[in-house]
């Protein structure tokens, strides 16, 4: 298993020292590879040479389905494997018009991808359980999507992360390793993975048994600085993938 960061997790770094301190950040920490939210203004060329540089493998992207052919540039030159759509309304899941209407641009999207052998998927929040809903298990059969959960979403809506895993077994492209506090994971920082709520060995465990080739970190709020809790969750998980 191959260890990436979601790069939102440092857009506060890239506000204050721009996209090279963060790429340069993650490779120091020991990660093999990066997921994209953005390209940081950057052309494909300068993007790839700055991966270069820090000897980073651009793994995946979040990119939204109507976006995918004007980013198609930068899939094609950096040679990203997984796309995965990171944000899907509930009012657009319950619309049948908005719904049929997103359908058809994932499908138009996902003919673009799948020509290039990128796989194309959707990442979740915690919305998409809202109410007894199975949203994501809703659009990845619908659309013959992927799924990159996200543990720390899927735990704060209330489902057990192992449980989730299993049941998307065939249709788990990647994982997304967030760890969450103990009582309102929601708001507060989320601790070194490991260190949490979700039950990381369990995760890890049926990882390994999917064959799931990449654990994506994603932090949206740090309980330490940004290069200290990168270095103990890549520790961490380590000994979690053995």
């Amino acid at each position: 298993m191959k260890f990436g960061v979601q790069l939102y997790s440092l857009r506060e770094m890239a506000e204050r020292e721009g996209a090279e301190a963060v790429l340069k950040a993650v490779s120091e920490a020991g990660y093999d590879g990066v997921e994209f939210a953005g390209f940081y203004g950057k052309t494909p060329e300068e993007m790839k040479a700055l991966l270069e540089k820090y000897k980073l493998i651009p793994v995946s992207a979040h990119i939204g389905a109507g976006a995918v052919e004007e980013n198609l540039p930068y899939i094609d030159a950096l040679g990203i494997r997984y796309v995965f759509i990171p944000w899907v309304s509930t009012e657009t899941f319950s619309s049948p018009e908005q719904y049929a209407e997103l359908l058809g641009t994932v499908k138009k999207a996902k003919a673009l991808l799948d020509g290039r052998g990128v796989v194309f998927g959707y990442h979740n929040h915690a919305h998409e359980y809202e109410g007894g809903n199975d949203y994501i298990g809703r659009i990845t059969d619908d659309a013959g999507l992927k799924a990159e959960l996200d543990v720390f979403w899927a735990t704060v809506a209330g489902k057990d992360a192992v449980s989730e895993m299993k049941r998307l077994k065939g249709k788990l492209a990647l994982v997304h390793i967030k760890e969450a506090a103990a009582e309102s994971p929601a708001e507060k920082p989320q601790p070194v993975v490991g260190e949490g709520a979700v039950g990381m060995e369990g995760v890890f465990a049926e990882a390994k048994a999917q064959n799931i080739p990449w654990a994506v970190l994603e932090v949206e709020k740090y309980p330490c600085s940004e290069q200290e809790y990168l270095a103990k969750s890549l520790a961490n998980m380590k000994k979690l993938a053995k």
